[in-house]
């Protein structure tokens, strides 16, 4: 099952906003840049547990995508636009500043893309909490949230530069970070 691998924006430094060109549409696309590459808008949501699950069903279909918070408390979703031209209109471009983008988060909004188990990193003495994900270890680093905290937690991490995953589980979102140096604990009870 397709996991959805999400930028989670929190400022304006880590993107810019545009128009763009593709070649299915004939208008020009309400966009934002991110690290050089274009994400059309999807579409706007009022509150996190919408923008969650419209990020999971969209994971359906490979998307990669970006997810903006506006002053207002809304969410909106845009989708990456692999073969995008920016629109230059008749206006002259303001000052662009260069943008970096966050770190990627993952949604896993199925139990089925994940499972639970228990790993040893090299800065720990006691076996950790964590979920396994196409061959990567992420520690559960806080468990039972509503999803607008596991967004906003998420995008705190996100923003410092960790990898991370956002786990729905029967007790709410749990927010969980990738351990490259993780090893399964006992060794053998992780199969890839």
């Amino acid at each position: 099952m397709p996991v959805a691998a999400c930028k989670l924006l929190t400022y304006k430094g880590q993107y810019s906003t545009c128009h763009i060109k593709v070649p299915d549409v004939d208008t020009k696309l309400t966009a934002v840049k991110i690290d050089g590459r274009y994400y059309s808008l999807f579409r706007r949501f009022s509150d996190a547990a919408s923008a969650m699950k419209a990020l999971n069903k969209l994971a359906q279909n490979g998307d990669e995508l970006a997810l903006t918070r506006q002053d207002n408390g809304s969410f909106m979703i845009w989708a990456l636009e692999s073969e995008a031209q920016e629109f230059k209109g008749p206006r002259q471009p303001g000052r662009r500043w260069p943008t970096r983008g966050p770190a990627t988060c993952l949604m896993l909004g199925d139990a089925h893309q994940y499972h639970q188990c228990y790993v040893q990193v090299p800065d720990l003495a006691l076996p950790m909490v964590a979920i396994h994900h196409n061959n990567r270890f992420y520690s559960v680093y806080q468990p039972g949230l509503e999803a607008i905290n596991a967004l906003d937690l998420a995008t705190q991490l996100t923003g410092r530069g960790n990898d991370s995953a956002i786990a729905s589980t029967e007790k709410g979102f749990a927010v969980c970070l990738w351990e490259p140096e993780a090893i399964p604990n006992p060794p053998d009870q992780v199969s890839s």
